[in-house]
């Protein structure tokens, strides 16, 4: 049974372990460095094991700073959205917001079949994020990634 749970301290070795496994310990979004253990989350547990991360972080509105799901056309993205923006409004915020590479083929329909929009495009913003996190690639799926793309929702 699947369960959606609100990240812990005791979550942060497990979602460092998965962080760190694509090559670095940070996350980099519009130039600014985040770590894993500084964000709020939702996780998903299917028998035990994390099969699902949402990290965000409330200032005036809900930035979300990462989304993975590990099995994929099952609900789980979804699901973890729609707990963020819950605990969004509780908050007070009026927009749930996040960016992903134009190379993110996948990520650039699911945010907008979600009700997600296009608020903003940084073009080169990946050259910046570089210098920062020398990790991340150039290429996916053979398209070069270049631009960030900033989605909203209004809550």
């Amino acid at each position: 049974m699947m369960e959606f749970i609100e990240k812990t301290q005791n979550d942060d070795k497990a979602v460092l372990d998965i962080i760190k496994g694509w090559g670095s310990d940070i996350i980099v979004a519009r130039g600014k460095i985040y770590r894993a253990q500084d964000l709020n989350g939702i996780l998903a547990y299917d028998n035990g094991k994390i099969v699902g991360l949402g990290l965000y972080m409330i200032k005036k509105d809900c930035e979300i700073v990462l989304l993975e799901t590990f099995i994929h056309n099952q609900g789980i993205g979804t699901r973890i959205i729609e707990r963020i923006k819950e605990i969004a409004k509780t908050r007070k915020c009026k927009r749930v917001w996040l960016v992903t590479s134009n190379a993110n083929i996948h990520a650039l329909g699911f945010y907008q079949k979600r009700g997600f929009h296009i608020s903003n495009i940084y073009i080169k913003a990946m050259e910046k994020a570089r210098k920062i996190k020398p990790e991340i690639p150039k290429m996916e799926d053979g398209i070069e990634i270049r631009d960030e793309i900033e989605f909203e929702i209004e809550i």
